[in-house]
């Protein structure tokens, strides 16, 4: 059975926190160095075992077959791979079932290996929407389904709505020594999920990129199609201009070799009026299509024809050009539905390649980071808005800052543009105008390569390293502040827990001495405090770290602790005119602490009473959820009142410590510790409210037959 977290702290072994230091840096250029999805792995595993653990391997699933096989391995033996095959459907594999539930956990030593195991699940998620759904505006993007609320793994749903591109999911299974720390599992799933980031990011560009190359062979589809139509087709630019034309219009509009001097004034003419047939049709704005007779330069004869232009646009709507077909009438009927799929096929064409422009500006523009490409002769000729604010425009290139930015960077392109190198990864320092400071970024680096192996473009990416410094200060604060909030908790407890002891071993004593002098009608009142006193006794000593209840542990009836715990306050809440309903269902035996789950129901019920000051109603009901398989299954307990309700904006921090909605009268720990209790049973609690109605806690825990 797998467990989420350690439960025990113990001191650093070999100075993992000054190692983690000394490459926290490293590890993000390697994780960026990476150009291709399928080099993230290797690069985490060395990163994994640089940490100091023993070995850790990735596993990937395949959607199309559903199989789990290993794609990165370090220190494992071929044989020993073998056992990590497994498919989707393998529900008995624990490996398989912490992959379903893409949580990261550990698998005790002895339920799979002799050491313990980390198994962190990996999916594609990203908290910005893909740019099909945001141009769209769609929110059926996965990234964005799997990064807010991650269920269950479903092949069938690893495809985005929008884009159309199908995730990926994997597993990072480390083997850990039994005195690893939670420190060091903090920090071994921070790696994880830095190289998920990276890997997702690659994922998504290498999609595009395909759709990119895809676009490309079908402009040269279109491209043979054309030269392979038997009528003439032109293409012109704003200015009446032949920018293209097949081989059927280079037989009216070309000079062939050795012509007369009548054949090249027949092209001539062609020219003259094709260009007026344009410039006629573009001045009246309504007319597309127009005869035309041309002269047949080999054959000598004139054929007429329909010449059928189309005008086309730039991405602002602004006329371009215009694609014309010259069309036989003789044949007008062939002509005119070739021409119209043909056109057809030409715009879409067009559309996509706008299409394709113009999401490449918009990912540039969405970067965050500085981008510069630069040509074969390292000049730049592409500049996104922040590197233009690092080397200026046309008129800021006096500047003495900027001046020595574009020295630096001429210098860094000349020297990556001619060697042998494909890509580089430097640090490279430059000004900063908006904060007036000397900054060090990273700078990486690509090349592009044009048909004969030249290069013909080069991109950099400028990455600001002082902002990732800060950004991990931030958050060592931040984790700072939350150990020395739960410190504070343990010493308030322990104290509590330390006032408490002495008048309750008064109580004890006091109620040993009551047996043979109480009247039978109130001995069952006697045998609930003595538990109860028990219990509280048990619970000190906890608090106190004195002793550790696991011979507790153990099946027991749930609804006779709900009887119990009624009948403990059923006084006070008869006293506050609160009407108690139980609805409790046919339940089997649950495993674990009656105590705890005695502490649980006694905080929901005091809870329940303190909201109710004018009377209400109490309800408690239980019920036994049984899974398809007949093996698994939950029990479930809902505890409702009539009360007050939580206000909305207290509910997403109703469970953290010292947090109250009784103000000074209470505490704040008592749902803290409820929920502490619930996960350490493997459950779930939720709670819904609404203030002047009342308030809803539903527990949920597993159990197996």
């Amino acid at each position: 059975m797998a467990t989420p977290l350690l439960r025990k702290q113990l001191p650093d072994p070999g100075g993992f926190v000054e190692r983690r230091k000394s490459v926290r840096d490293s590890t993000a250029l390697r994780l960026l160095s990476a150009e291709r999805s399928e080099e993230i792995f290797p690069i985490l595993l060395e990163e994994i075992l640089a940490l100091g653990f023993s070995r850790a391997l990735a596993l990937e699933v395949d959607f199309e077959s559903g199989a789990v096989r290993p794609v990165a391995a370090l220190k494992y033996q071929p044989s020993q791979l073998q056992k990590f095959q497994s498919t989707l459907w393998a529900s008995e594999n624990p490996l398989i079932s912490l992959l379903h539930g893409l949580k990261p956990a550990l698998v005790p030593a002895g339920a799979w290996e002799r050491e313990p195991l980390y198994c962190h699940p990996l999916i594609y998620r990203n908290r910005n929407q893909c740019w099909e759904a945001e141009r769209e505006r769609r929110r059926e993007c996965l990234a964005v389904q799997n990064f807010r609320s991650p269920q269950k793994l479903q092949l069938q749903e690893q495809v985005c709505a929008s884009c159309g591109m199908r995730a990926y999911a994997a597993m990072v299974v480390v083997q850990i020594s039994r005195d690893c720390t939670e420190g060091q599992l903090r920090h071994l799933r921070n790696l994880i999920e830095t190289a998920n980031r990276y890997l997702a990011r690659l994922f998504k560009v290498e999609h595009y990129y395909n759709r990119m190359r895809d676009m490309d062979v079908t402009i040269s589809q279109m491209h043979t199609v054309m030269q392979s139509m038997a009528d003439p087709v032109i293409l012109t630019d704003s200015h009446h201009r032949v920018i293209m034309l097949n081989k059927a219009a280079e037989r009216f509009f070309k000079l062939p070799e050795g012509v007369t001097e009548g054949g090249a004034r027949a092209v001539e003419l062609n020219n003259l009026y094709f260009s007026a047939a344009l410039s006629s049709m573009a001045v009246s704005g309504t007319e597309s299509h127009r005869d035309l007779t041309l002269v047949d330069v080999m054959e000598g004869e004139e054929v007429l024809f329909e010449a059928v232009c189309a005008p086309t646009f730039t991405s602002d709507g602004v006329r371009s050009g215009m694609v014309t077909v010259m069309r036989d009438v003789t044949d007008l009927r062939r002509a005119d539905q070739e021409v119209r799929s043909n056109l057809q096929k030409l715009r879409d064409a067009e559309e996509v390649v706008r299409q394709d422009r113009d999401r490449l500006n918009l990912v540039i523009e969405n970067v965050g980071d500085p981008i510069v490409v630069a040509d074969g002769a390292a000049k730049m000729v592409l500049l996104d808005p922040l590197a233009k604010e690092l080397f200026g425009l046309e008129d800021d290139t006096r500047h003495p800052a900027v001046v020595r930015n574009q020295a630096r960077l001429d210098a860094y392109l000349t020297a990556f543009t001619f060697s042998f190198a494909d890509s580089q990864n430097r640090p490279l320092r430059l000004h900063n105008p908006a904060s007036n400071s000397e900054i060090e970024y990273a700078a990486r680096s690509g090349k592009i390569y044009d048909a004969r192996g030249q290069v013909a473009y080069t991109v950099t990416v400028l990455r600001d390293l002082t902002a990732w410094k800060k950004v991990e200060q931030l958050q060592l604060e931040r984790r700072m502040l939350e150990v020395e909030k739960f410190a504070a908790t343990g010493r308030l407890a322990g104290t509590i827990a330390h006032e408490i002891n002495n008048p309750l071993e008064a109580i004890k004593n006091a109620i040993y001495l009551l047996p043979g002098k109480l009247k039978p009608p109130a001995q069952p009142v006697y045998d609930i405090l003595k538990s109860e006193t028990e219990r509280v006794t048990r619970i000190v000593r906890q608090m106190l770290g004195l002793y550790r209840n696991t011979d507790q542990v153990g099946p027991f009836d749930l609804n006779s602790v709900i009887e119990d715990t009624l009948t403990l306050f059923a006084r006070q809440l008869s006293t506050a005119s609160i009407e108690a309903d139980k609805q409790l269902g046919n339940l089997p035996p649950i495993v674990g602490s009656a105590d705890q789950f005695r502490q649980v129901l006694s905080n929901l019920v005091v809870n329940a009473r303190d909201s109710m000051a004018r009377g209400g109603r109490l309800v408690i009901r239980t019920r036994h959820v049984r899974a398809t398989d007949g093996l698994h299954g939950s029990v479930n307990i809902v505890v409702a009142d009539t009360g007050s309700g939580i206000p909305a904006d207290m509910l997403q921090s109703v469970f953290e410590p010292f947090v109250s909605t009784k103000g000074e009268k209470g505490t704040g720990l008592g749902l803290w510790i409820v929920k502490g209790i619930v996960e350490n049973h493997s459950g779930s609690i939720q709670v819904r409210s609404r203030q002047g109605k009342g308030t809803v806690f539903k527990l949920a825990f597993p159990i197996v037959r």
